[in-house]
């Protein structure tokens, strides 16, 4: 059996996507040392168990990471620098959330859904940065919610990043909304902000570690149970999204199960050369949103995410 000589961090990678895209990686190769980084440290080991028997590879571990906290981001990427682990070649973005029941605040005071699916892997990516070598990856989970659909209520609504990670200026931006259109307004832009980041991240790193691509992901709606982006949502809604839904993936391609676009994501990673700055629906290379090429729009979240964690603006 080969001895891991390269290891890959994955937020999430203890349920539904995160937790498929882990076992597609462990499966190809025993020389990949995969991390499962969770909120918790038994859901983390247990899945971490289950992948190990699942693939025949016994380099899976977990480590505790809460993406809302700060102090817990900074603990988690001082315990892996520590670890003795095969050097970082990449690190799959994968967590998100959803709050449709009122607004949520993070340990640091910041609007939840701006605060997990932004802040949180921001954070991430600057701390572990140096760890990278090359050649590398980093594929954030962005989504095809990015885009704005016309009057929509539920479309995005791009605003400073002071007012989208403030609760009170959040809150005061989109008054004109129940909670749970807030909640979709939120998470859409989140991730029109995931592809902000990804496409200023890759303007840097090409700079410094030119063979480290940087790319976006859309895994399509996943509905069903292997999926906890429905946790905050109603009883009926809980109960539409984890038994209804999963139909409609046979009359439309842009709902898809877990493992579908649980392989697709880890091609990303185990892919040879992957064009560094470009955004993929599934196993294609597509254009994202014109809104989401604004330059301007992703050097001010950069310098501001930057700012608010303490870091410099430069790699």
């Amino acid at each position: 059996m080969q001895t891991a000589a390269k290891t890959v961090i994955i937020t999430g990678g203890n349920t539904g996507l995160g937790f498929e895209t882990a076992k597609v990686i462990a499966s190809s190769s025993t020389e990949w040392h995969i991390v499962i980084a969770s909120r918790s440290q038994q859901k983390g080991n247990e899945a971490a168990q289950t992948l190990i028997q699942a693939t025949r590879n016994p380099h899976i571990s977990a480590m505790v990471l809460d993406l809302s906290s700060f102090p817990s981001i900074k603990q988690f990427t001082a315990q892996f620098i520590k670890a003795d682990l095969p050097p970082l070649h990449a690190i799959v973005c994968n967590a998100g959330a959803a709050f449709v029941q009122g607004t949520q605040v993070t340990a640091d005071g910041l609007e939840a859904t701006f605060g997990v699916n932004h802040m949180g892997h921001f954070l991430l990516v600057r701390l572990l940065y140096n760890q990278l070598v090359e050649p590398g990856s980093i594929v954030v989970v962005s989504s095809d919610t990015h885009q704005s659909r016309g009057n929509s209520a539920t479309s995005v609504r791009y605003a400073s990043p002071g007012t989208m990670a403030d609760p009170a200026a959040s809150d005061q931006n989109l008054s004109d909304l129940n909670d749970f259109s807030k909640g979709m307004v939120r998470y859409a832009t989140s991730k029109l902000t995931n592809l902000y980041f990804t496409y200023e991240l890759s303007r840097r790193v090409q700079q410094s570690k030119p063979s480290i691509s940087v790319v976006a992901f859309n895994p399509g709606m996943m509905p069903g149970k292997g999926s906890a982006l429905a946790r905050d949502y109603n009883p009926v809604m809980q109960f539409a999204w984890n038994h209804i839904m999963p139909l409609f993936r046979f009359v439309s391609s842009g709902i898809r199960s877990t493992k579908q676009s649980g392989n697709d994501l880890a091609q990303l990673v185990l892919k040879e050369s992957v064009k560094s700055g470009t955004y993929w629906d599934g196993t294609k290379d597509i254009a994202s949103s014109e809104e989401s090429y604004d330059v301007s729009r992703a050097v001010e979240l950069w310098d501001w995410s930057s700012e608010k964690v303490g870091l410099k603006k430069e790699l």
